[in-house]
């Protein structure tokens, strides 16, 4: 093999940006800048924060001062208000003596200034149980002087026991102060916040006292109490509203006394977005607040809901953290809850400090505003010298080590470079006699490892071959080992049966996907684990002992085993065998399964169905004797029904014979009545000589007993024929004939609207009883002792093959009740009277309808109809 040269000839020396000078110097340029700009930071910061914590200590004073201040002048206030309260509960029976008492505890001096008016105001019946409203309240006009206002139990006033300075006194003890958020009175329209005091007697809430504080001079209490100090305050309730705000003439975009509402610290941020972080840390702290007082609530939600019924939805949660707060007392002191930078205050038109506090009881927002001293010149100015000074020190340091560096590290290295290019070992022999410092070693390290590298070359080449190989060949194992792995892992992989291996200790070493998948766990989760760490202790201990024979005997068994799965228990058919080494030392267990719980499902809906199918078998023919019991039994009712519909046809037929045998009778009855009457009536007429008036009168009687049998006849005659025509005029008129007494009895005068010409077909009988019933019964009901002129108008007409009637009279009527309860029973075919049993026969024998209509005292009107050829 040729042997190779140790040193390669060398390229051109590199280029300038690429020499070890130029990024030695260049990396020194930047660890220089980097420490100047780093100490120019440090020295800023530290100087802000100096500045910083002084502004907010001054900041924090100011707060203490002005907050003690509202303190004083809230705690003289709620001595006010819990001084009338008990003036009240001990007089509350006596208005008087309170008229005189309360005026003068509002006008005390040192808080006459700020106080604009207060009273109480009862439960309804507490203090007097004639009155809903009790109220006593005074008001300072615009003179200062306090008037009584009696607004508030007005009728047409809303009710103040709503009020939301009222309604939360009821869940605070006596002595306790609740301060309401601010608003308008609707009475004196002046803006004002209110402190309540609740009264209680004998465990009973029975009113409230209040104090109300006027907010124009709490914001010129405030204003005063900033004379001294640079900044502004600014105070807000409990619901974020303003209470004082600096001038308006320093914000000229708010307006702090609208005419109808006040306004909102969120209000004001859609006018100055400069104020945006502060409202945000407002929000804050107002949710921090309400979830520690929910945490540790003393009332239930249920008291909460009906306390905050009436508030807006934005004011429910801090109301209810407030009373819920205020039964805990957490605070008693003023803290502050956030403090916020300004870049830009658009009052004090600079950067500016605010810190929030939020005092107790009131649970009032102090904003303290103070400007933060200008720090850009100051900072300029001590970087300008800071870094003056260090880029100097750093430029006349970076010269000196770049000579030093150059002398001493780089201009022996670049000889020995060349040399190197020179292929001169001597050279390089010569610098490492010549020095004796860390480049000396260093060439003389070069120099041994230049021989040892060319010793190291020779045998490498001669073992090169060898090693070619060597590789060759065991890179045909490994593709061949890799082949094998995977064939392994794809029967492993796609095998839809479970395979998995098992160690001496029961740790599974192996599992397929099908086996994850059955178990519905991941392999990184199996792997390492037992079966008492996957399973059931019942399913582990079953796996054991049957891991166990199978170590025992050496051979392969054949188990059935419940797997649990996602879907419920599989039964697979579980193949396990011993696994041994090369020494038949036992190594593990295998085991394979094959998914056998369709088919032990299959077999047991087998049996299932051939059970179901065997009971619906003997159910089937169960219920086929059954049948053939009911057949039998509805067949000898069959039979029965039959003989007892032809005992009634029977019976039919003989009843319509004998009423036909019955009407023949009468008609020939009739006939030889009036013949005999005829002839009785010619012999009286033959022996007649005197004009005597009584035979006279007996022969006109006569002739008209003649004339009404010869009608009866008439009428009987036409029953005998049930072919012949029926002219229902002519049958109508010797109806009338025949009950002209009763209608002469009962001065009824009929009149019958009929075609002459009217011939219907069918059995005169029947005509003859519907007819008669009809007009004996309107005779019957329809007129009274006062009608005078009394009139039936009976219609008959033919349409359509259909026969109307209508029969109207002019008599007293039908009620409303008894209408509507005849119309009801003729609807439900109901036989319970005259025209309801004439309603049911027309429609079961003619397939006809009748209809009534009435008028009290106009009359009655009744119309029926039917189809000729049903007669």
């Amino acid at each position: 093999m040729e042997k190779r040269r140790i040193i390669e000839p060398q390229a051109a020396l590199t280029q300038w940006q690429k020499s070890l000078p130029f990024k030695l110097s260049l990396l020194q340029l930047i660890i220089a800048s980097v420490l100047i700009f780093s100490t120019a930071w440090v020295i800023l910061n530290i100087q802000t924060q100096q500045v910083n914590e002084q502004q907010t200590l001054l900041n924090q004073n100011h707060g203490q001062m002005i907050i003690a201040k509202l303190q004083e002048m809230t705690s003289q206030v709620e001595n006010q208000v819990n001084a009338i309260s008990k003036i009240a509960m001990l007089y509350r029976h006596e208005p008087e003596l309170l008229s005189k008492s309360i005026p003068e505890l509002l006008s005390i001096e040192n808080q006459k200034d700020i106080v604009s008016g207060g009273g109480i105001w009862p439960e309804p019946g507490a203090f007097n149980q004639q009155k809903f409203r009790d109220s006593l309240f005074w008001a300072r006009n615009i003179h200062g002087e306090l008037v009584a206002i009696n607004s508030y139990n007005e009728e047409s006033f809303p009710s103040y026991h709503t009020e939301e300075w009222y309604r939360p006194t009821r869940y605070f003890p006596a002595g306790k102060v609740f301060w309401s958020k601010s608003y308008i009175d609707p009475t004196t329209h002046e803006p004002m916040v209110t402190a309540s005091s609740a009264m209680w007697m004998e465990h009973q809430f029975i009113g409230a006292a209040t104090t109300d504080i006027s907010l124009e001079k709490l914001t010129q209490l405030l204003r005063n109490s900033m004379l001294d100090m640079s900044g502004y305050v600014m105070a807000l309730d409990h619901q974020n509203q303003i209470l004082a705000s600096p001038n308006s003439d320093s914000l000229p975009q708010s307006q702090p006394w609208p005419s109808h509402t006040l306004q909102t610290f969120d209000e004001l941020v859609k006018t100055e977005s400069a104020f945006s972080p502060i409202a945000s840390a407002l929000h804050l702290a107002d949710r921090s607040f309400i979830e520690q007082a929910v945490a540790e609530r003393v009332f239930t939600q249920e008291q909460m809901d009906n306390l905050t019924r009436l508030s807006g939805d934005s004011e429910r949660e801090m109301l209810s953290a407030i009373v819920n707060d205020n039964a805990k007392n957490h605070f008693s002191t003023a803290k502050r809850i956030a403090s916020i930078s300004l870049a830009e205050d658009p009052i004090l038109k600079g950067p500016s400090l605010v810190s929030v506090f939020l005092m107790p009881h009131t649970y009032w927002k102090i904003l303290i505003v103070t400007p933060i001293a200008p720090l850009q010149d100051t900072a300029k100015n001590l970087i300008e010298k800071v870094g003056l000074s260090l880029v100097a020190i750093q430029l006349f340091g970076l010269i000196l080590l770049f000579l030093l560096q150059h002398k001493l590290i780089i201009a022996p290295i670049m000889g020995m470079v060349q040399a190197l290019k020179r292929n001169d070992s001597a050279s390089i022999e010569l610098k490492a006699n010549e020095r004796h410092d860390e480049v000396g070693l260093l060439a003389k390290t070069f120099l041994s490892r230049t021989q040892q590298l060319e010793i190291a070359m020779a045998s490498l080449d001669a073992s090169n071959l060898a090693l070619e190989q060597q590789l060759l060949s065991q890179q045909h194992f490994q593709q061949e080992l890799k082949r094998h792995k995977e064939q392994l892992r794809s029967l492993l992989d796609f095998s839809s049966t479970i395979i998995y291996i098992k160690d001496l200790n029961g740790r599974y070493t192996l599992v397929n996907n099908k086996y994850c998948e059955v178990l519905g766990i991941e392999r990184r989760k199996i792997i390492g684990a037992t079966d008492f760490d996957l399973f059931q202790n019942t399913l582990a201990q079953l796996y054991q002992q049957n891991d166990q024979r199978v170590s025992h005997s050496h051979d392969a068994i054949h188990f059935e085993e419940p797997i649990p799965s996602p879907r419920g228990e599989l039964i697979y058919q579980m193949t396990k065998f011993d696994i041994r080494d090369d020494e038949d030392n036992s190594i593990g267990i295998g085991a394979i399964g094959f998914n056998v719980d369709l088919r032990k499902r299959q077999e047991k809906e087998q049996e299932k169905l051939l059970q179901h199918q065997l009971n619906q078998f003997k159910e089937q023919q169960h219920k086929t004797l059954l049948a053939q019991q009911e057949n039998a039994q509805l067949r000898e009712q069959q039979l029965a029904i039959n003989n007892e519909m032809a005992q009634l046809i029977q019976l039919h037929l003989s009843k319509q014979q004998s009423q036909k045998l019955m009407q023949n009778f009468l008609a020939e009855v009739m006939s030889q009545m009036m013949q005999e009457q005829d002839r009785l009536l010619a012999q009286v007429c033959q022996i007649q000589q005197t004009a005597d008036p009584h035979q006279t009168e007996i022969v006109q009687l006569m002739s008209e007993k003649a004339v009404r049998l010869r009608h009866i006849s008439q009428l009987f005659t036409d029953q005998q024929s049930e072919i012949r025509p029926l002219h229902l005029a002519q049958f109508i008129r010797h109806l009338l004939s025949l009950l002209q007494p009763q209608l002469q009895k009962t001065q009824v005068k009929v009149n019958l609207l009929c075609d002459e010409q009217l011939v219907v077909d069918g059995n005169a009988w029947q005509y003859l009883q519907f007819f008669y019933r009809l007009i004996n019964n309107t005779l019957h009901h329809a007129f009274k002792e006062h009608n005078q002129h009394r009139e039936l108008q009976l219609t008959l007409e033919k349409k359509d093959d259909e026969l109307y009637i209508r029969l109207e009279d002019n008599g007293i009527g039908i009620s409303i009740s008894q209408l509507e309860q005849l119309k009801k029973d003729i609807l439900q075919n109901q036989c319970v009277g005259t025209l309801t049993c004439i309603n049911l026969w027309i429609k079961e024998e003619l397939k006809g309808e009748l209809m009534v209509e009435s008028e009290l005292n106009r009359g009655t009107r009744i119309e029926c109809h039917w189809p000729l050829s049903a007669v």
